[in-house]
């Protein structure tokens, strides 16, 4: 997977509505040797948790989505 491949991966856990998040600091050599990725000829370079949020303990799975006009989002320079 490329490193554009985190946004394919979420736009794809969003369509099959699996709630998915990247997830930075991590130690590739540290993962690599622990799933054995080297002998398969592979190396990890991005990391994201998927799953379904517990919709009893989540306050805000119900909470409105809020989207920022482009005006307020962007600058023209």
């Amino acid at each position: 997977m490329c490193v554009n491949g985190r946004g394919f991966g979420l736009a794809a856990a969003a369509l099959e509505q699996v709630d998915a998040t990247p997830m930075e600091g991590f130690n590739p050599q540290i993962l690599d040797e622990t799933f054995g990725l080297q002998e398969k000829g592979l190396k990890s370079i991005v990391l994201m948790a998927v799953g379904y949020r517990d919709e009893a303990k989540d306050y805000l799975v119900k909470a409105k989505k809020v989207r920022r006009s482009m005006d307020k989002l962007f600058e023209n320079i």
